[in-house]
């Protein structure tokens, strides 16, 4: 008869692709968890998973599996732990990663008496999907629509972006095309969140036919203090709407010309193991995210 410490093990070992990683988010040796997993192969009369270059791939019956106890597993998981402890927690916390912008302007504000408790974790797109595929993440939202396999992801919208520079900055009437627009902006300081530049180096070949001939004045990887250096004059920058539409509101921002049709806009996606679907919990905290408000 399987037990509770076997679909554990099997659970964990299912969420990252590795006896080895499951057994360290089970706070096993590597020996004592593949031992369990043998016992539960055993018990259910086949093999579990098969051997990949990565690490392991669930069979059939693997997956099969893990949609019949997954989702009650992560309900009792709370009752489990406290067990083991001599306490008894309540629900799990979602474990949900983002940047922190996208958490701060998409996620707080949905965020209410009923919302799921949340670990939190910040990261890059690449650090985000790998942390979600070796199961040390339930959920992330990206920018990325990536390709792994297993994961799932849900399209959420898109965000498109704003040129924007404290009011008066600029000297000189508005421009009136984007040829004139590429000569207001020539040699001017900006901000930017990466000294690569990326999109706005496309936006000067591609719109304004020109190569970046602005001066570069302030980087910081956080784009609420981007556009917070805007408000104080220290130069223009391309951002997303979501990050500067209350300075907009405000008249803190203005926007420098619409480049909304010009820009591409950025896709966002949320995703999750497509295995973990079947958790309730999780699913509908999919389905309740949306894009950040102001886009």
């Amino acid at each position: 008869m399987a037990t509770a410490e076997w679909l554990r093990t099997f659970v964990a070992i299912y969420r990252s692709g590795s006896v080895t990683e499951g057994a360290a988010l089970r706070n096993l040796s590597q020996p004592a968890a593949s031992q369990q997993l043998k016992s539960l192969e055993h018990s259910v009369g086949g093999p579990l998973f098969v051997r990949v270059p990565n690490g392991v791939d669930a069979t059939r019956s693997g997956r099969e599996l893990y949609t019949a106890v997954a989702d009650a597993l992560d309900r009792l998981e709370p009752v489990l732990a406290g067990l083991d402890g001599g306490v008894h927690p309540g629900t799990p916390a979602l474990r949900f990663g983002s940047s922190p912008e996208f958490f701060t302007y998409g996620v707080v504000p949905h965020l209410g008496g009923d919302a799921p408790q949340l670990l939190v974790r910040f990261g890059s797109d690449a650090e985000l999907i790998s942390s979600l595929h070796h199961g040390e993440l339930d959920v992330i939202v990206t920018t990325s629509d990536s390709s792994s396999r297993g994961l799932a992801p849900v399209p959420l919208g898109t965000t498109r972006f704003v040129l924007v520079s404290a009011p008066g900055h600029l000297a000189g009437p508005p421009a009136a095309d984007l040829d004139g627009l590429g000569a207001a902006l020539a040699g001017i300081d900006w901000v930017a969140y990466s000294a690569e530049l990326p999109r706005t180096r496309r936006f000067w070949q591609s719109s304004l036919g020109r190569p970046f001939s602005g001066s570069l004045r302030l980087v910081a990887p956080d784009l609420r203090a981007v556009a917070r250096a805007v408000t104080q004059g220290i130069g223009v920058s391309l951002l997303p709407e979501y990050a500067c539409a209350a300075g907009l509101a405000a008249g803190d921002l203005v926007e420098v010309y619409p480049v909304g049709d010009v820009v591409p806009p950025e896709p966002w996606f949320a995703m999750t193991r497509e295995s973990d679907l079947v958790r309730q919990q999780l699913a509908s905290f999919v389905r309740g995210l949306g894009l950040p408000r102001g886009i």
